[in-house]
């Protein structure tokens, strides 16, 4: 004989409902911090006028086009926060100030921006930040932005470079 046993407990005291609701619970949860995670800042990363950056690359590659045009290469020592350039040419005047820009890989707060003064014999120098790890985009333009070179800093430890026209 079968007797049917009534459960008297109400269902919040019950196990499977709190079980079966725990799966979309930790979804909802997980999906918020993911969003709050996406709208918290922006990465730096894509471009919201595509046609306008275009054209900055044709800008960009006319000022290297000019560069190999004059036969300009440079050497980058960087040493902690010294920062040495050899740039010996005569289209490089001792009294023109040179602009040294460095940019992170993937983290642009980090880049900065340097401005080089003569220090003789082909020499320019100043002071940056110490570089954090990973990867360094080095460009190295007159006051005028007539011409640029650049080069790769692929690790710290990467104590000179060549700067070069990118072609």
């Amino acid at each position: 004989m079968y007797v049917e046993v009534e459960d008297t407990k109400p269902w919040y005291k019950q196990f499977w409902p709190w079980a079966l609701m725990v799966m979309p619970a930790t979804a909802v949860v997980a999906g918020l911090y993911t969003y709050s995670l996406a709208a918290s800042g922006s990465s730096g990363l894509v471009v919201d006028d595509y046609y306008k950056a275009g054209k900055a690359i044709n800008r960009s590659m006319e000022k290297s086009q000019k560069a190999a045009a004059l036969g300009l290469h440079a050497n980058l020592a960087v040493n902690d926060s010294a920062v040495r350039i050899l740039l010996d040419h005569v289209a490089v005047q001792p009294e023109q100030t040179l602009t040294l820009s460095l940019y992170h890989a993937t983290i642009p707060g980090r880049d900065q921006t340097v401005t080089l003064t003569h220090s003789g014999a082909g020499m320019w120098s100043g002071q940056i930040q110490p570089l954090s790890a990973g990867k360094w985009f080095a460009h190295l333009l007159p006051v005028d932005q007539s011409w640029r070179l650049e080069g790769v800093i692929p690790t710290l430890e990467t104590v000179t470079l060549e700067l070069q026209p990118a072609l």
